[in-house]
């Protein structure tokens, strides 16, 4: 088994996770709650998109990722690569997803401007990133097919991808670290028991794991 399969096993495995939490958050806000809100429609589709960012990322090993690409044929290598651009394009548009996701649950419950104005500017800087990287995702070359088929199409490199990329996960992290913090800033203010507010708080702060 070489490294694509692993890979795709971990994916599967990921995505299995994924769509089990998504399905258990679903049923409880119509069963339970019967409240449904924005935000359960980006968690939903966060969900989706991972299914579809696993299914990519099986199609690309089909074609040859985690081989030696000196052991692919030109046709097997380009459409590996075309296919883990589409598997990223995915993952970058999900995982912003999941982070308004939860900005958007806030600020149905914060009370401060403070708070919005904060909420609002981490929306629009997650949002206003994850697109211009996916853009410079599919414009990287000129020709675009030269990104992903090297062998057979030359082309121009016009974009360094790589410091986006870079900061793109910094900032994704640095976003998971805030809304696992800004949560305690505000609960322990609600009128509710002690406990509950510990629970509660606890219980949005495990993104940072």
């Amino acid at each position: 088994m070489h490294a694509g399969h692993t890979l795709a096993i971990a994916m599967w495995a990921m995505t299995a996770l994924s769509l089990g939490l998504v399905g258990l958050r679903l049923y409880t806000r119509i069963r339970i709650v019967r409240f449904v809100g924005i935000e359960d429609h980006m968690y939903a589709w966060t969900g989706i998109f991972m299914l579809v960012f696993a299914t990519c990322i099986q199609v690309a090993v089909h074609f040859g990722l985690g081989r030696s690409f000196w052991t692919l044929s030109p046709d097997e290598s380009s459409r590996a690569i075309f296919w883990t651009y589409v598997a990223n394009s995915f993952a970058i548009s999900g995982n912003a997803l999941a982070k308004l996701c939860m900005g958007f649950f806030l600020l149905r419950v914060v009370q401060l401007k403070w708070q919005k104005l904060a909420l609002w500017f981490l929306i629009v800087v997650t949002v206003g990133t994850s697109v211009t990287l996916v853009v410079m995702l599919w414009n990287q070359t000129t020709p675009r097919k030269a990104s992903w088929d090297v062998l057979r199409t030359p082309g121009e490199w016009n974009i360094q991808i790589q410091p986006m990329s870079v900061g793109l996960g910094g900032w994704s992290s640095a976003c998971d670290f805030f809304f696992a913090i800004f949560p305690w800033l505000f609960i322990m203010s609600l009128k509710m028991p002690r406990r509950e507010k510990f629970l509660l708080a606890s219980g949005m702060s495990l993104g940072v794991m």
